[in-house]
């Protein structure tokens, strides 16, 4: 007679038949096959079939199914609980306790013959899954979530997580799961309405169970005036539809080689020491009665010449001069993160580069759509402009540092 196990239904049930041979009961030699329908043999003990789960979740009910192939007295025993009834079928449900326990069954015909099993069924804990996100932020800036699913006890084995993810206002975040917690990093764009968002949070167990958890964001308006700069005639020229065109090809050829994974593990530092002119979020006119447009980073005023570092470690995706972002870097951090270096005089970098925290890029300048030496820095995510005033002293996506870490 062949042996054979297979798994199937929602918790990887295994479904054995057991024939034990009369006085070989005694020393459990099992032989597994599958029922003929034909009555037992005379002086052997009923057969069984029956159906039990791997694992279950505590708490959770734990079912078993039992068939003879002759009517008996079937007892089912789990944990400290014994369900006993005279039948042929007998479906019975308990509720699953933690740690590994047997589940015995003995099928018992009216000659007093029996037939019995035993399997063994690991209770898992089920996840305890958390959402952390801030409770309000102001359009543009940088959005950290975390989903995580630590447990805050060691009282046995935790349910696997098969899926994770992160929605806001039910579109699905770029999100990257290390170990029990998946972090999204995100932003809100400066076009965003203002009003309440809600943030949700799914994580799948191995047995298909989604845990969801809800999070209501509150996202503040722009609170900038308008800007009027009044730029000369002479350099609005340098702003012609080729040259936005040219550009707007090399951010998005950039953008799309950002990888997934983070490639810094330091805080991101002030790429040059200079007198903040112009914050990020501006309204502004370039001309009376122009059009208004946003300005999408934080200029830096220094002299011409003053050295620009790389706000993080990273790999240099764009080194060029540019016709409207005159001397141009854009380094790629991963995660979708992105730093750009706009009007430098010269560049000290080349496309490919690998570059590290507060090594020297380029040097000041006012190349490009430009009014004065003065350094345009940009940080996005997945393309969207974000504060980058918000990244400084922040291991991203985390919180503030604590006193004393480098």
């Amino acid at each position: 007679m062949s042996s054979s196990a297979g798994r199937s239904g929602p918790f990887g049930a295994r479904r054995v038949r057991l024939t034990l041979l009369g006085a070989a009961a005694l020393g459990l030699s099992v032989l597994v096959g599958a029922v003929t329908g034909s009555a037992t043999p005379a002086g052997e003990p009923p057969r069984l079939f029956v159906e039990v789960p791997e694992t279950a979740l505590v708490g959770k009910p734990l079912d078993v199914f039992v068939s003879v192939d002759v009517p008996a007295t079937v007892r089912v025993r789990y944990a400290e609980t014994e369900v006993e009834e005279v039948t042929r079928d007998l479906r019975v449900s308990f509720l699953a306790e933690a740690g590994t326990l047997p589940v015995e069954v003995e099928a018992e015909d009216v000659g007093g013959r029996i037939g019995r099993f035993q399997a063994f069924v690991t209770a898992l804990w089920p996840v305890e899954v958390r959402l952390e996100a801030p409770a309000s932020v102001t359009v543009g800036d940088p959005l950290a979530v975390i989903l995580s699913w630590r447990r805050e006890h060691d009282r046995g084995a935790l349910v696997r997580v098969e899926e994770a993810y992160v929605e806001l206002a039910g579109e699905r975040l770029e999100a990257v799961r290390r170990g029990d917690e998946l972090i999204a990093l995100t932003s809100l764009a400066l076009q965003a309405e203002a009003g309440t968002q809600t943030l949700r949070g799914v994580v799948v167990d191995e047995f298909g169970e989604a845990h969801e958890r809800f999070a209501e964001l509150s996202v503040g308006v722009n609170p900038n005036p308008v800007q009027e700069l009044n730029v000369a005639a002479g350099t609005l020229a340098l702003v012609t539809p080729e040259g936005r065109e040219l550009e707007a090809v090399t951010l998005a050829t950039a953008f799309a080689a950002v990888g997934p994974e983070p490639r810094w593990e330091h805080p991101f530092v002030l790429p040059v020491a200079g007198r903040h002119t112009s914050a990020f979020g501006l309204p502004r006119r370039y001309a009376p009665g122009g059009r208004v447009s946003y300005h999408l980073g934080t200029d830096l005023a220094a002299p011409t010449g003053t050295p620009i570092v790389a706000t993080n470690d990273g790999v240099v995706r764009v080194a060029g001069m540019y016709p409207i972002k005159g001397g141009l870097v854009i380094i790629d951090h991963g995660f979708g993160v992105t730093s750009l270096y706009f009007h430098q005089s010269a560049l000290a970098v080349e496309v490919g580069e690998v570059v590290e925290r507060g090594q020297v890029i380029g040097y000041v300048g006012s190349t490009g759509l430009s009014t004065g030496p003065h350094l345009h820095w940009e940080m996005r995510v997945d393309g969207v402009p974000t504060a980058p005033l918000a990244w400084l002293d922040r291991r991203w996506p985390g919180g503030p540092l604590e006193e004393g870490t480098p």
